[in-house]
């Protein structure tokens, strides 16, 4: 599996829940694989959707590539990374693999929400340097907004 090249990965289990009529993975389950995987991520980081600085965490736009079918019982590797800082974003990249077989890749534009204000901010200062940190030299931090 090399779409996303991650520092950062996740193991789950295709569970009854995830199939669709045809017993394969329903196309929206894979957004929850990419969800679980950015939750642990964040986590990872000391942060959470919920709390990034203080501010909340929504998703502004959402992709997925479907490349091989999944199964009930398949476990699944599934990798992230933050791939690019902008000012009042942040993109992440994904891929599921199983058997190091690439069978989904993805991407979210993640943006940060000041809850009282309920405005998108600029990406605090703490949450891009965990994760400039973490990723090393493949980010640079985002241009002022």
């Amino acid at each position: 599996m090399t779409a996303c090249e991650p520092k950062f990965s996740i193991s789950l289990s295709v569970r009854s829940d995830d199939l669709n009529f045809a017993q394969h993975v329903a196309h929206q389950n894979y957004f929850t694989f990419f969800q679980e995987a950015r939750i642990a991520y964040l986590q990872q980081l000391g942060f959470s959707e919920m709390d990034i600085c203080g501010c909340g965490m929504l998703i502004a736009e959402a992709s997925c590539r479907y490349r091989k079918e999944l199964f009930f019982g398949d476990r699944l590797s599934v990798a992230c990374r933050v791939v690019q800082l902008q000012p009042k974003a942040f993109v992440m990249a994904y891929a599921i693999g199983r058997d190091a077989a690439l069978c989904a890749e993805g991407a979210t534009t993640n943006l940060v929400v000041d809850p009282q204000q309920k405005k998108v901010v600029t990406l605090p200062h703490g949450f891009v340097s965990a994760v400039l940190a973490f990723e090393g030299g493949s980010l640079t931090a985002p241009a002022s907004a």
